[in-house]
């Protein structure tokens, strides 16, 4: 094959990739970014001298990572040392009492027995079990696939595995049927909320997540997540790959892509890793749209980074709040569009794992508070509220107090929008519900747009790092189809 041209709008992890997977095979690719740092979400935050992971906190499903690296002729443990995080991370339910969830299966049996009792205890490794099934049979038939229409869900042996394993029912309530106990319905459906969706809403296919934490562990690599997206970039560079940072693409027509600066660049392909409903409102000179229907999207998230003087024994690295009334929670946040009366929130301090983030005697203290996304209008009371709940929650769980805090980001929805292109501020981007997912998802090839591609997080195979680093795979997969490669 000849050597192609490639434009890649957006150094994302999923544009990074697909740029290096290009560029592994000899084709030219320039990389167009339109901050200061690659990554996108995955960027780092600095508060005094701590260090955060601004986006992605958790690194789970480990496959896709080696893949990437197999594929362009590299070991991922010669560029990237992970670490076991064990336990996965603490949680704290609403009536006081505390689990702390782990990989390890014995002692998670045991945890479970002395919370909620024997039956309960005896139903975990049967549950795990089941998604370890789940996450085998889903991978290859639903998630690791290109899909041309709707049609191709319907094949009949996609079908009947769908129907073995009750892909399509509710996770929420899946999960009732294997807990008695409510607390632990809460805590074996709350994955979905990494994807911005409520489990109430989520088809049952999604437990996979809960199998990624539980079966396979979840992982901290050496330096933070940041160093995963400065990593593919540096691979890319030595593999030719142009990448330019500061430089906003103002439109794409087609195989043909106009700067702010005025410039105009035209390559073989164009592939955008921009948010793909702000490419498609704000960049496509002819748009892709999915049958004119309405898109739906995940929740947005209230984020704030401190520099904590002290230390919180009861904080691990990673810790989820959960408070008494989960449904009510995610009713207000998904469906009334209000700020919740009793946020659930996640917590991480990387520098109970990695000194290097915080000074001694510090704590780089991490807040991700899951809220509605702009079809609620944000204003500035709603970060006060939602930050005296949360401190107030933490002062009563892990002794708190806002008197050793040394300075604090905060990020709201409107900056979220503004800062990475995310419409409606939706942290997750697009959301996962059933008809947004497999072949109801954005394709990944424009309909309408000769010459154009997507990658990334609002396209298949859906959010989170892995799924992003699939969508690489699948692009590229296209490109080849299509006669590019």
């Amino acid at each position: 094959m000849s050597q192609r041209t490639f434009i890649v709008v957006g150094a994302g992890l999923g544009g990074l990739a697909t740029a290096l997977r290009l560029a592994h095979r000899g084709h030219h690719v320039t990389l167009l970014e339109k901050t200061e740092v690659v990554g996108g979400r995955n960027r780092s935050v600095h508060v005094n001298d701590c260090t955060f992971d601004a986006g992605p906190t958790l690194l789970m499903m480990l496959d896709p990572f080696f893949k990437l690296f197999v594929d362009v002729g590299e070991k991922f443990e010669d560029h990237l040392q992970i670490s076991l995080c064990d336990p996965n991370y603490r949680t704290f339910f609403g009536d006081g009492s505390r689990i702390n969830c782990t990989s390890n299966v014995a002692h998670m049996i045991r945890q479970i027995e002395k919370l909620s009792g024997p039956k309960d205890a005896a139903a975990y490794p049967q549950m795990l079990g089941k998604l370890a099934e789940l996450y085998h049979a889903s991978m290859p038939k639903f998630v690791r696939r290109n899909y041309d229409s709707p049609l191709d869900l319907a094949r009949i042996d996609s079908a009947k595995i769908a129907l073995k394993h009750g892909m399509l029912g509710n996770l929420a309530k899946g999960m009732e049927g294997f807990f008695d106990d409510p607390r632990l319905q809460m805590l074996f459906c709350l994955q979905t909320m990494y994807l911005g969706l409520s489990p109430y809403d989520a088809p049952w296919v999604y437990a996979v997540l809960v199998y990624m934490e539980y079966g396979e562990g979840i992982w901290y690599p050496k330096g933070g997540m940041v160093e995963i997206c400065r990593v593919v970039a540096e691979l890319a560079e030595r593999r030719g790959v142009k990448i330019r940072l500061n430089s906003p693409v103002a439109n794409i027509d087609g195989k043909s892509v106009r700067l702010e600066s005025g410039e105009t660049l035209s390559a073989d392909a164009v592939i955008c890793n921009a948010d793909l409903p702000y490419a498609d409102k704000m960049l496509v000179e002819k748009p892709v749209r999915l049958k004119e229907r309405p898109l739906r999207y995940s929740c947005s998230a209230y984020t704030f980074y401190m520099d904590y003087e002290g230390d919180l024994p009861d904080v691990l690295h990673h810790n989820i709040v959960l408070g008494k009334d989960f449904y009510a929670n995610l009713d207000q946040i998904f469906n009334q569009h209000e700020i919740p009366d009793e946020p659930a929130f996640y917590m991480a301090a990387s520098s109970k794992t990695d000194p290097s983030k915080a000074p001694k005697g510090h704590l780089n203290l991490q807040i991700l508070v899951p809220c509605p996304n702009l079809e609620h209008a944000w204003v500035e009371e709603d970060g006060v509220d939602l930050e005296a709940k949360v401190f107030s929650r933490l002062k009563r769980e892990v002794g708190f107090e806002t008197d050793k805090i040394r300075g604090i980001r905060r990020i709201n929805p409107i900056e979220w929008k503004s800062m990475l292109n995310l419409d409606k501020g939706a942290t997750f981007g697009l959301s996962h519900d059933f008809m947004q997912s497999v072949c109801f998802r954005p394709s990944n090839k424009s309909k309408t747009s000769k010459g154009l591609y997507y990658v990334g997080a609002s396209t298949v195979p859906g959010n989170g790092l892995p799924m992003v680093l699939i969508s690489a795979e699948l692009v590229e997969q296209r490109l080849e189809a299509d006669g590019l490669l």
